[in-house]
């Protein structure tokens, strides 16, 4: 038989453990391959579904949000057909006051007026008593 020389075996030994090492290299390349490709997938739907979940609770604070805007619009609407009917009855009150004053200041003018006039019917009266009275003395 023949012998294998020892560099010859020391070659098919370093041929035979660089085989190996690399079969072990490529097999741990594919698990690390693996592995990343599942922590991938894990996060992407981690990831999916933290933002279906942000977009749930932004959907959400909008309607709350609208809600509430709604409700300021109901609110500040009312007060302000309110504060307009405040307004109408105070303006027509003031109109009724300022009517009110004018008729009464009116009457008062024209209670005045009969008085003046009473007053100079009375004062003709006596002047004209009194043209009959020198009248009267002077035909005497």
């Amino acid at each position: 038989m023949s012998e294998v020389s020892p560099t010859a075996r020391t070659n098919k030994t370093i041929e035979s453990m660089n085989k190996r090492q690399s079969f072990e290299l490529r097999k741990l390349g594919d698990q690390m391959e693996s592995e990343l490709k599942s922590v991938r997938e894990k996060n992407e739907k981690e990831i999916a579904k933290i933002k279906k979940d942000y977009e749930i609770q932004i959907q959400k604070e909008k309607s709350e949000a609208d809600t509430k805007l709604n409700q300021l619009h109901g609110k500040y609407n009312k007060r302000i057909e309110e504060e307009n009917q405040r307004y109408e009855k105070l303006l027509s009150d003031l109109k009724q006051s300022q009517t009110d004053q004018m008729s009464e200041k009116q009457m008062g003018h024209e209670e005045q007026i009969a008085k003046q006039e009473l007053k100079h019917r009375e004062y003709l009266e006596k002047a004209r008593m009194k043209f009959e009275e020198e009248k009267a003395k002077l035909q005497a």
